[in-house]
């Protein structure tokens, strides 16, 4: 198959897979990893697609993946990272950590996130390390990975970091203190309900709930809504991030939102989120005009889920720093 056949593929698969629905057997992991690095306005449909078939092909993609994390092309190494995250590569968690110094942000933050998602113990004590790092895509994609990994060692530095002046750090430390669900935050968290960034006030909000029980995803919803787009993209990446069923439904709700800036952003994170009630949802949405090319801020919003608001990042990290990707 033409690369050029392969790409109008990718296109169909995001835009039109049903939840369920198989990889097509044919191709090999080599010919989707062809395929994290294209160019274009509709790049990140393509990359997002890629890695939600490698997902789909499990342990076959595993080896693939692992020989491409030092590629020279900067997409393909952290789309690479983010694809062995979601497939659990215990193997490549050397790999992994070799990738925490890179010299590119979402390649950084990508790989600290995908070593959230294996939760191997022999990353926790580098990403914990990482906690220390001023203002870095690192230390808020360690935030996101130790609260996936439930790290109660991470608890008092995470408390610690929701004093950041960095919003898009104290959203993270928000959530990863509601995931890892230490009562000890319950005060700290609460204080942030008058914080002076609403991303962090729903995910606050979002956190106490979630140590009551039941994450609420309301405020943030209510955000989608926002004036500011660093608002509307910082709370959807907020929301991919957190993710499961809740964060999907609201996301999807979001595609039919008369803000535009929700509908776009919402389109990315659920792109991004690639899990088959995530691509459902998009292939039940309104067809639009045109595509969102970013986060709104110019970020490399593919790569990592920071969650800043600019658009694209979500591939690894949750950076969430306002510019729609995270």
């Amino acid at each position: 198959m033409s690369r050029s056949t392969m790409v109008a593929a990718m296109l169909a698969l995001v835009m039109t897979l049903g939840a369920g629905a198989a990889v097509a057997q044919e191709q090999s992991a080599w010919d989707y990893i062809s395929l994290l690095n294209p160019e274009g306005e509709r790049a990140w449909e393509i990359q997002f697609a890629a890695v939600r078939s490698l997902v789909k092909m499990g342990d076959e993609a595993v080896g693939p993946l692992m020989a491409v994390l030092n590629h020279q092309s900067s997409d393909v190494r952290t789309h690479a990272a983010l694809a062995l995250g979601r497939i659990g590569a215990e193997e490549a968690v050397d790999g992994l950590i070799g990738l925490l110094q890179d010299p590119v942000d979402a390649v950084r933050g990508t790989a600290a996130e995908a070593l959230g998602n294996i939760g191997d113990d022999r990353a926790l004590g580098v990403l914990l390390v990482m906690l220390a790092r001023e203002n870095d895509a690192t230390l808020r994609a360690a935030e996101v990975a130790l609260g996936v990994m439930k790290a109660q060692t991470a608890v008092q530095p995470l408390i610690g970091l929701l004093q950041s002046e960095n919003w898009e750090v104290r959203w993270r430390g928000a959530m990863a203190l509601g995931q890892i669900g230490d009562r000890a935050a319950i005060a700290p968290l609460s204080a942030l309900g008058e914080d002076e960034n609403v991303v962090v006030v729903g995910c606050a909000a979002w956190a106490l709930g979630a140590l009551a029980g039941e994450g609420d995803f309301a405020a943030l919803a209510e955000n989608l809504d926002a004036e500011e787009m660093a608002d509307v993209w910082g709370s959807a990446w907020a929301i991919g991030v957190i993710g499961g069923d809740g964060a999907v439904a609201t996301l999807a709700d979001a595609l039919t939102s008369e803000n535009e800036t929700a509908r776009s952003a919402a389109r990315m994170v659920l792109a991004w989120l690639g899990t088959d009630q995530a691509v459902a949802a998009l292939a039940a949405a309104p067809v639009e005009d045109e595509h969102a090319e970013g986060d709104g801020d110019g970020d490399d919003d593919h790569e990592h889920a920071d969650g800043d608001g600019d658009g694209e990042d979500g591939h690894g990290h949750a950076e969430g720093d306002g510019d729609g990707e995270g």
